[in-house]
């Protein structure tokens, strides 16, 4: 068995399947030809094309059974491509995966190493036996600004989508910003009083997001914080909450 692979967003992959055939992305209709690349030509293809982009799917097909409509053909730097002169069926597809952002902002393609954020340099966070214990691990890393916060989003965090349910992303929002609140103040005991969550793009297994967050404003008794959760260089979320400190 020989594949070839087509990197598709995912709205236009559900639609193909709801139309039994996929016709192609807009650029491979004014071609005229379905874009397709080999395993070795995949990553390059993905970074020069769909650099920073989410909600990618990549679909594996077998070549052979596309017969004569299917040419092999030069293109980036005289390298030969396959093209496909014609619509795609379905009865060729062998695999459809998701195509996740590393947190490098780079696509993680299937057989690659999960992202370890321990290799990358990151702490786990000391874990409690609440509500992050069942949610976690939590992650820190340093930076000049101040420390970052990430977690591997993984299949038990998943809605009913496949995307990453909101309640995860606020778990986490809130946990971040109570923990930089924390070390801004010195350690004192707090309370979370308000948490706006502000959702801007979906996170898929496999994504490493990291929150990075900042003082807002300080009183005698409050804390005032916000928050960017991005994945690579894509932002997913934002959040700012309030914390009450403890008089002692």
């Amino acid at each position: 068995m020989t594949l070839i692979y087509k990197v598709c967003p995912e709205s236009l992959w559900r639609e193909a399947e709801r139309q039994g055939v996929f016709a192609g992305a807009p650029v491979d209709l004014a071609d005229g030809y379905i874009h397709f690349s080999t395993a070795e030509q995949m990553a390059q293809t993905a970074e020069k094309h769909f650099k920073g982009q989410s909600d990618l799917l990549l679909v594996a097909v077998e070549h052979t059974d596309l017969g004569e409509a299917l040419r092999y053909e030069p293109s980036r730097s005289g390298a030969l491509f396959p093209h496909l002169y014609g619509p795609l069926p379905l009865s060729a597809v062998r695999q459809v995966v998701p195509l996740p952002l590393g947190p490098d902002g780079r696509h993680v393609f299937p057989g690659e190493p999960r992202f370890d954020p321990a290799q990358a340099g990151w702490t786990p966070v000391p874990r409690d036996d609440g509500m992050v214990a069942m949610v976690g691990p939590f992650w820190t890393k340093p930076e000049r600004e101040g420390a970052i916060y990430g977690f591997l989003a993984e299949k038990r965090h998943l809605n009913r989508q496949g995307a990453v349910h909101g309640g995860m992303i606020i778990t986490f929002a809130d946990n971040s910003l109570g923990m930089a609140s924390w070390a801004a103040n010195g350690g004192r005991r707090q309370v979370t009083i308000q948490l706006d969550t502000q959702f801007i793009d979906t996170v898929k297994e496999g994504d490493f997001v990291v929150a990075r967050c900042n003082v807002v404003r300080q009183t005698r008794s409050l804390m005032f914080m916000a928050a960017t959760l991005a994945v690579g260089s894509r932002t997913v979320a934002t959040a700012t909450g309030v914390w009450k400190l403890s008089a002692t």
